[in-house]
């Protein structure tokens, strides 16, 4: 789905840049993820509310797990 945000690779969230009813701009840092000693930040895909967080600092993810939802604006 479009306003579904997840890992781009394995690894571990080091910061969460976003709460849930922020609204975002497609492009903003949501998410740092530490992965082989290097950081990664991560987009929004779309601009909208973030609706839920599905991460938590700390969380260990694999590629592709599932890190928030943005109800993208019309």
């Amino acid at each position: 789905m479009k306003g579904e945000v997840g890992a781009p690779m394995p690894g571990a969230v080091i910061e969460i840049r976003v709460a849930e009813g922020d609204r975002v701009e497609k492009g903003a840092a949501l998410v740092v993820l530490s992965a082989m000693k290097m950081e990664m930040v991560v987009q929004a895909p779309v601009s909208g509310i973030v609706k839920s967080l599905a991460g938590s600092t700390g969380m260990r993810l694999e590629g592709e797990d599932l890190l928030m939802t943005i109800e993208e604006d019309k």
